[in-house]
């Protein structure tokens, strides 16, 4: 499948389906989006990995994650209706100086009718070779990008790719590197912010 951005996620609608007439892996094919009643499944998995509570700490400085997986959800774009496996997720940010500027955590089990009403949201899978290039990934590694929203400035965007790593002390569980990406063009409001207040460097996240 083409790896396509959420640019449109205002005209999805999340809800479930109960059948479809055709499975094609999210990571397979080139007719995404174009086969009516498709359903585009994370067939191998790969968002598993990434699903849970994950910190980064460094003095007083914070980023919490939280990330779930939902299945079948209903989009409708370009007069289809189709459906895809997605995450989604919600996360905190406490800059050096111990000041929380975001807090969507307690959004995390609420029933938004919208996709976009999360601040995490998306289902994206990368090889090795998509940007940002990962050098030392495996020929068979995936990674993830997702689309993150800073609630007071949504008309900036703004992507993270999430790669799983070993831990450092005990190499039988993962961490996440989280690495955070241009979106793209911004339509900036006439006198707006045009940086996001979340941080753009990347963290390494251990699992809660």
């Amino acid at each position: 499948m083409k790896n396509i951005l959420y640019t449109m996620v205002l005209t999805f609608t999340f809800l479930s389906c109960k059948a479809q007439s055709t499975i094609i892996g999210l990571y397979e094919g080139n007719e995404y989006g174009k086969t009516e009643n498709a359903y585009y499944k994370d067939t191998n998995n790969d968002f598993n990995k990434f699903i849970g509570t994950w910190k980064h700490t460094n003095g007083n400085e914070e980023f919490t994650i939280i990330l779930k997986k939902k299945t079948q959800i209903m989009f409708t774009y370009n007069n289809k209706t189709f459906y895809e496996d997605v995450i989604y997720g919600e996360y905190k940010y406490v800059d050096a100086n111990g000041v929380e500027l975001v807090n969507t955590l307690s959004n995390i089990d609420s029933a938004f009718t919208s996709l976009s009403d999360y601040k995490i949201f998306g289902n994206t899978i990368l090889n090795k070779y998509y940007a940002p290039v990962c050098n030392d990934c495996t020929e068979d590694e995936k990674r993830v990008k997702l689309v993150i929203i800073d609630p007071l400035r949504d008309y900036l965007s703004i992507r993270i790719v999430l790669r799983t790593v070993p831990n450092a002390t005990n190499p039988n569980i993962n961490d996440v590197k989280l690495v955070f990406t241009g979106g793209g063009w911004s339509d900036v409001p006439e006198g707006q912010p045009t940086t996001t207040r979340i941080p753009t460097n990347n963290f390494r996240l251990i699992k809660q």
